[in-house]
């Protein structure tokens, strides 16, 4: 919780004699107090915006390349049906050739199928007569002969050729199922691919979906950070025009508290003559009538002594009694009063339990309302509140040291007001940043946080 205090009035820390005009003062302060409010504001704004902006970035970069992922997916998948077609084709291919043949072996099996039935219609017709009578009655018995070894050669020849033909086609079928599991198999393949096909390009429509969403929301939020910059940018300047117009009515309240203290030391040094004078006048005229006294004495009686006058006792004062004061439960090895009475949960330079930078000052773990004091007399620079830490009061105590108490509820002081040690500031406030209620004290030298307890005993 680093506790971030306005520019301006970290300026007044550079010594502060008078306040100017009161009312301008406060007029001013009050400006620049709402600026810093605003700024304020808007850089945390700005800082959730860009923390935002990168987990969006980092979840998008993640979505690309999960993008990135599916579409070499995709593509392998694409091979794939590719592969599988090209099989698919192929197998179609044999298939078709397969068809041809059988189709061609069909055709010689029906020519087969004639030869062989007129032969055997003609080995009917000559029923039981015998080769020898054949051969009588035939005006030309050497054809005959010839025609029987034709007719024989030819029946052997033919039914070599019947059974090859009838192999050949069994064998033929058997390849056509294989071919026709083959290619069962590859439409089911075909088909399961084709599905994770649009699986994966579903899923990418959805990626790409959700980044084009991330990607408008990361242009709104870098157009609202723009926005809020420029607000920035230009709060920036009011507020440095504030503290140059409040720093220039010091400069003129201090020249002109200069001039009165000059007039000051020239009426006194004239008073300091006049009495002078009138000093030598008294003392030159006590002269002159003891001069005028002594001339009398010389014509009359001494006079009786002088009695002697009693001298006068001086009472002393009584001393002061202490009143003794109960111990806090929170002890330093300072000169200053601790602002209330409750153990410290939080110490200077200790890490924060949700990290970033380690505590520049102390809590002190109190109920909410409990009061709030001074602890020693100051100028009041600031109250009111702060963004995320509540009502602060913003004292000074000597020339360059401040003291800032925060947390408050709400305060009782206001600024140009002086106070003195032990002057309720305001109470415990509950909320905010702190994991408890609590007070949160700061002490600023020079303009660095120093450890409260070197101030507290």
């Amino acid at each position: 919780m680093k506790l971030r205090i306005p520019l301006v009035l970290l300026g007044l820390a550079g010594g502060m004699a008078a306040l100017p005009s009161q009312t301008a003062a406060q007029s001013l302060q009050e400006k620049i107090r709402h600026g810093q409010a605003q700024l304020q504001s808007i850089h945390s704004t700005v800082h959730a915006l860009q923390a935002h902006i990168a987990e969006k970035q980092k979840t998008r970069a993640e979505i690309r390349a999960e993008i990135a992922r599916l579409d070499r997916r995709i593509l392998e998948t694409i091979a794939r049906l590719h592969k599988v077609a090209a099989r698919q084709a192929a197998t179609q291919k044999q298939i078709d050739q397969l068809q041809q043949e059988i189709q061609t072996l069909k055709m010689r099996l029906r020519n087969q199928k004639t030869i062989l039935a007129d032969q055997l219609r003609a080995a009917y017709m000559l029923g039981g007569t015998t080769p020898l009578a054949v051969w009588l009655q035939t005006e030309k018995p050497g054809e005959i002969g010839r025609l029987g070894v034709y007719y024989q050669s030819l029946a052997k020849a033919r039914t070599v050729l019947i059974q090859r033909t009838t192999d050949t086609a069994h064998e033929i079928g058997l390849n056509r199922n294989r071919m026709r599991q083959q290619e069962q198999q590859l439409a089911v393949l075909a088909e399961q691919t084709r599905a994770q096909k649009k699986n994966l390009e579903n899923q990418r429509v959805r990626h790409t979906a959700l980044e084009q969403q991330l990607a408008d929301r990361i242009a709104h939020d870098q157009a609202r950070i723009a926005d809020l910059e420029s607000n920035a940018r230009i709060l920036d300047v009011l507020v440095q025009r504030l503290g140059r117009e409040y720093r220039q009515q010091q400069l003129v309240a201090a020249r002109a508290a200069a001039a009165r203290k000059a007039a000051l030391r020239r009426e006194a040094a004239r008073l300091a003559a006049e009495r002078k004078a009138a000093a030598i006048a008294a003392q030159q005229k006590k002269r002159a009538e003891e001069l005028q006294f002594q001339q009398q004495l010389r014509h009359t009686a001494p006079p009786a002594p002088p009695q002697p006058v009693a001298h006068l006792q001086l009472h002393a004062r009584p001393p002061a009694v202490s009143v003794p004061q109960a111990r806090p439960q929170a002890s330093g090895h300072g000169h200053y009063p601790p602002p209330l009475s409750a153990p410290v949960s939080h110490r200077f330079g200790t890490p924060r339990v949700k990290g970033g930078p380690a505590w520049q000052g102390i809590t002190f773990a109190a109920a909410a309302g409990t009061p709030v004091r001074a602890i020693a007399p100051g100028m009041v620079l600031y109250s009111g509140p702060l963004h995320g830490y509540g009502n602060i009061v913003i004292i000074q105590q000597a020339q360059l040291v401040l003291a800032i108490y925060g947390h408050l509820g709400g305060t009782q002081v206001h600024v140009g007001q002086r106070v003195g040690t032990g002057a309720i500031l305001g109470g415990v406030g509950s909320g905010g940043l702190l994991t408890g209620d609590g007070l949160y004290l700061e002490i600023r030298s020079h303009g660095h946080p120093v450890n409260p307890m070197d101030y507290i005993y």
